[in-house]
């Protein structure tokens, strides 16, 4: 955990001053490592995901500086270098780099996914996104058919933005009473009246 913990450090060094986007990849990485586990990925793959998502939008700030605008493109464009560079730093195995580096090129594209480490990546960045845009319902909906496929994905999403609203039904309290009355009869207990 060492490397990832500083790859992390480093990350927020990166983009010191800029609350906004260190507490987005830190959400991200928090949503990746969730989904990750709950989907039983194997360890090596967890820490190429887990080291993806925080340098997935590194890419953003060479992108402001070169072009003087940030979108997805750009950031594909221009993230795979700085990743690879900041982990190679930090002793990161070349294997490791060459893969993250992949995902940090791909991560706005949601096309030809290959690998689960890059479909944790972009649901977990999703599931930020969809809040810190502050996105529509009906977008938020679409767009989780389309592109969610882990189970765990989708329920996070269908938590956090379709909660099943309670609806009482209009003989709700006698609805309650019956089975008040059942429970006790099954107990042999009789209440006199």
């Amino acid at each position: 955990m060492g490397r990832l913990n500083n790859l992390c450090k480093k990350m927020i060094g990166f983009y010191r001053g800029d609350p906004a986007r260190i507490q987005h990849f830190l959400k991200v990485h928090s949503f990746a490592k969730l989904i990750g586990e709950e989907e039983s990925l194997d360890e090596k793959t967890l820490y190429i995901l887990e080291a993806a998502s925080y340098v997935h939008d590194i890419g953003i700030r060479p992108s402001l500086e070169k072009y003087g605008k940030e979108n997805g493109s750009l950031q594909e464009k221009e993230g795979p270098a700085e990743a690879e560079k900041m982990m190679k730093e930090l002793g990161f195995d070349k294997e490791i780099i060459e893969r993250v580096s992949y995902l940090v090129g791909h991560h706005h594209t949601y096309t030809d996914i290959n690998g689960m480490d890059y479909q944790i990546l972009v649901e977990a960045d999703f599931l930020v996104n969809y809040f810190e845009n502050q996105m529509d319902r009906e977008t938020v909906k679409k767009s989780v058919k389309k592109i969610f496929r882990t189970e765990t994905g989708k329920h996070l999403a269908e938590e956090m933005f379709f909660p099943e609203e309670f609806v009482m039904s209009e003989t709700w309290a006698q609805d309650g009473l019956q089975e008040l009355d059942d429970f006790i009869e099954s107990q042999g207990i009789y209440i006199r009246q």
